[in-house]
């Protein structure tokens, strides 16, 4: 009789623990789940390397003293801009100015010099001419024995003596000459110093430091002010060489300063060696002439590894999968229907769908898809 009620109780709670099991499942498919849905769009995709890269200008220099002397005029404060060809200080321009006057009058001397020296010459090749006539007519003279051998040998002393001082004024003509070149190259040389005295730069310069000021003494090679052209400013960045062959001239990069995006460019040189140290290579890109990035600014960099236009969809729409892989959810007549993607690249909250036939067409769940099992019943929201 025990025997009996037991096995009576036991059959009992198994027939009620089977009927909650199959209650909970009826409640399961029949449950309703508000969702929304999208379709697959359109969209740009971007495989996007990050990096940092320090802003500096291509053309920039310390502008030095050529010559020594005072400092009569600095002409450019600090973050003052410099145009191209305009004088950035003065040097002693006095004592140069002066220099360049001698130099100037000294050639004018020479040149005085010179023009009597060719005087002389022409004198002395018209005495020539007339000593080689009076010698020709004392020889036939004294072949008639009509002169003396004295008269005969003066004429013929005569000539060769005239012969002697003609050579020896086109030899002081020669000299004068290479005096007048001595002068003229002085004169180009003091005009240099005082060129040299009061510099400039063939680019419109940024003003960025000043080492010293007007009225000090100052040697040749002495630094004056640091200077840089704004218009030529680009950023440079080091590189794993692992993405050497990834890093190639025209690719694109966007900059970014303080989280907001500075501007666009594109690399326009790849170094060719690999630094053995840091394994790693340089590339830099221009940026536009108006940026108001300053020198020696550190950037953001998002560089454009690869860029491609194709089918997407939301990427919270993307769930993980059986065995690894990716799936989306689908409105199949009110069910939700599981699909497995392939998915490619993800750009601004959209994921590439490499294999976008199976989806064309269709109600992909794009909110509400995390409490979504397949079979449920969906309630779409518009």
């Amino acid at each position: 009789m025990m025997k009996h009620s037991i096995f009576s109780s036991i059959l009992f709670a198994a027939l009620l623990l089977g009927c909650g099991k199959e209650a909970q499942q009826n409640n399961v498919a029949e449950r309703t789940i508000k969702v929304q849905t999208g379709t697959l769009q359109e969209h740009t995709f971007r495989e996007i390397f990050r990096a940092q890269g320090m802003v500096e200008a291509s053309r920039k220099g310390t502008i030095s003293a050529f010559v020594p002397g005072r400092i009569d005029k600095i002409y450019y404060d600090e973050g003052s801009i410099a145009e191209p060809g305009k004088s950035l200080f003065q040097i002693d321009r006095e004592n140069f100015s002066i220099q360049l006057e001698i130099a100037q009058k000294d050639l004018e001397v020479m040149k005085s010099a010179r023009l009597s020296a060719q005087q002389n010459v022409k004198l002395d090749q018209i005495k020539l001419e007339k000593a080689e006539l009076d010698f020709n007519r004392a020889k036939t003279l004294y072949q008639s024995k009509a002169i003396s051998t004295d008269a005969y040998e003066q004429a013929e002393t005569n000539y060769n003596g005239t012969k002697v001082s003609l050579d020896g004024a086109v030899a002081i003509d020669n000299a004068a000459a290479a005096k007048v070149q001595q002068a003229e190259t002085g004169l180009k040389l003091a005009q240099k110093t005082l060129d040299d005295s009061h510099p400039s730069v063939p680019f419109r310069a940024l003003v960025l430091e000043r080492f010293r000021e007007e009225s000090e003494f100052v040697g040749a090679g002495t630094p004056i002010l640091f200077v840089e052209d704004p218009a030529s400013r680009e950023i440079s960045c080091w590189i794993s060489a692992i993405y050497w062959d990834r890093m190639k001239p025209g690719t694109g990069i966007d900059v970014y300063f303080g989280g907001e995006k500075a501007c666009t460019s594109s690399i326009y040189y790849r170094s060719e060696a690999i630094d053995p140290a840091s394994r790693t290579f340089e590339i830099k890109a221009k940026l536009p002439a108006d940026t108001s990035l300053k020198s020696g600014t550190l950037c953001d960099l998002e560089i454009v590894l690869t860029e491609r236009t194709g089918l997407g969809v939301a990427s919270d729409a993307v769930l993980p999968g059986r065995e690894g892989r990716m799936s989306v959810f689908l409105n199949e007549g009110g069910i939700a229907q599981a699909a497995d993607v392939h998915c490619g690249l993800t750009t601004g909250g959209f994921t590439e769908i490499l294999s976008p036939e199976q989806l064309t067409g269709k109600e992909i769940i794009v909110k509400g898809q995390a409490f979504v099992r397949e079979g449920d019943k969906l309630e779409v929201e518009r």
